[in-house]
């Protein structure tokens, strides 16, 4: 949909009663459509429903926080905002709510307003190294959130600090952590470069947040750090308590007792299991309340990362149709393999698939070829036989059609053209010639599974020297369009996100 874009804080949302996806697009100098990044919504058709833009003072689209939130009222937000203080660049991030039918800016607050620099962990650069696109990150504002009396929970990675936020004055109500935390953390609590910081319950006296504690951020000057490895936690704040006070009531450690550095969250699922995203490697695991393992995985690669990581149910049916490809194999019509390929992007509950081929030189008179079960993102089917054309059906578990795709012609081998068809495609084949061998439906030809299977079926329909020349052809197109992607790539700047 978006081209050349990153996309950050992607989850499933509530928009108006459906469920729906919403995510930020990161900023991009090379496409003219928003530079500097936006947020969008789409339904389970995929079809745009909402976009969000970055404010109209600041240059981009802050990607740390996407929180729509009252059924689609209005859309929690961060914002950052170079600043010129005495001659040094300084980056003002802020919270902005905004009302999604209007776009109206409902509520805005700012960290150089209300909080004092001083506050800050992480290094004052030297003088004369700042620019108004490499200002002083001196905040770095990461998560937003709001409660039902309408005050605001806003945590800041560079100060190691939690911030209620009065939602009628923008006044602070209270601070956790930091350098001047308001809580008396004499037990031993401490915190420090955290994430994803969130609402969990409230009363006159008692406030439950969760969030996930980074713990330090690697071998640096300003580390500071607060524990051995990361870990997700929920703690209960007793704010009636003068000095107010904390108690951890769950931590969850990171399984393999290492640091996330950067990035991470933390999730409450609907049948009270905890979903943690690690960020590094991709490390994701879920355990139950009292921390019993359910599920863990990572990338292989361990260069790979993710900012946050979620898991919920969404359907996804897209608008546009299956799409298929069929390719055609063999010396002529009467000794032909035809390989089937079809899949649906977008599409969560297709079970199988249903092919119907023809192979008369018209779109009609189609068969079923067989019912295939669904693998993996393409599902691949080979028929012993000439198929002209062919159309898929995608089927729910529940049996029913979803959707079916359009009609379309097999690709045919170039040798077959002016000595069996035309060169639109059109073949003349006799119905009746017992020799021609036709699609085999009754044990519904060879499902593939592996690369192997492929060769050799492929060896079966080509005679050697055929498949030497397409083997020669098929290097030289390669290399040469290795050569020419190489030389026309559009290289998008990495853009480290903590």
């Amino acid at each position: 949909m978006f081209p050349g874009r990153d996309a950050y804080d992607f989850r499933v949302v509530k928009y108006k009663g459906e469920s729906m996806l919403s995510w930020i697009i990161s900023t991009n100098e090379y496409y003219p459509d928003h530079p500097g990044g936006k947020a969008v919504l789409v339904n389970d058709k995929y079809e745009l429903v909402n976009t969000t833009l970055p404010l109209f003072d600041t240059p981009e689209f802050n990607i740390h926080e996407y929180n729509i939130i009252n059924d689609g009222a209005s859309v929690l937000t961060l914002y950052s905002n170079p600043v010129l203080v005495n001659e040094t660049w300084i980056q003002d991030d802020g919270i902005a709510e905004i009302d999604l039918s209007t776009g109206a800016i409902l509520f805005r607050w700012s960290s150089l307003e209300h909080i004092s620099l001083n506050a800050s962990n992480f290094h004052l650069p030297k003088a004369g190294t700042t620019s108004q696109k490499r200002p002083w990150d001196w905040f770095h504002a990461n998560s937003i959130d709001k409660n039902a009396d309408g005050d605001y929970l806003l945590s800041s990675r560079h100060t190691s600090c939690i911030y209620k936020i009065s939602g009628s004055d923008g006044s602070l109500i209270w601070q956790l952590g930091g350098k001047t935390s308001d809580f008396d953390h004499s037990g031993g609590f401490n915190f420090s470069w955290q994430h994803d910081a969130r609402y969990r319950f409230e009363d006159k006296t008692v406030t439950t947040i969760s969030f996930f504690d980074n713990a330090g951020i690697g071998m640096t000057a300003e580390d500071k750090t607060t524990g051995n490895w990361s870990r997700a936690v929920v703690v209960e704040l007793n704010t009636s308590a003068s000095p107010m006070t904390t108690r951890v009531l769950r931590s969850y450690d990171r399984p393999d007792h290492e640091t996330s550095i950067a990035r991470g969250s933390m999730q409450m699922l609907p049948n009270d299991n905890v979903f943690i995203g690690w960020a590094s490697y991709g490390l994701i695991s879920e355990v139950t309340q009292d921390g019993t393992p359910v599920m863990e995985a990572r990338f292989v690669d361990e260069t790979m990362s993710t900012y946050r990581s979620y898991k919920f149910n969404f359907t996804g049916r897209p608008s546009l149709p299956p799409v298929t490809r069929s390719i055609v194999y063999g010396n002529s019509p009467k000794t032909a393999n035809t390989f089937h390929y079809c899949s649906w992007n977008g599409a969560t509950d297709v079970n199988s698939w249903n092919l119907y081929g023809s192979s008369k030189n018209s779109s009609d008179s189609f068969t079923l070829l067989a019912n295939v079960e669904k693998t993996e993102f393409e599902t691949m089917y080979m028929t012993r036989g000439f198929v002209a054309y062919l159309y898929v059906e995608a089927i729910g578990a529940d049996g029913k059609v979803r959707s079916r795709s359009i009609p379309t012609a097999s690709e045919l081998p170039r040798t077959w053209i002016g000595t069996f068809c035309t060169a639109d495609g059109i073949c003349e084949i006799d119905e009746h010639d017992e020799s021609l061998q036709k699609p085999e439906h009754e044990h519904f030809g060879a499902k593939l599974d592996h690369g192997m299977e492929v060769t050799s079926l492929t060896k079966d329909a080509l005679d050697e020297p055929m498949m030497l020349g397409i083997g020669l052809l098929v290097i030289i197109a390669c290399a040469y369009l290795m050569v020419h992607l190489y030389r026309r790539r559009n290289v998008v700047r990495y853009k480290h996100v903590e």
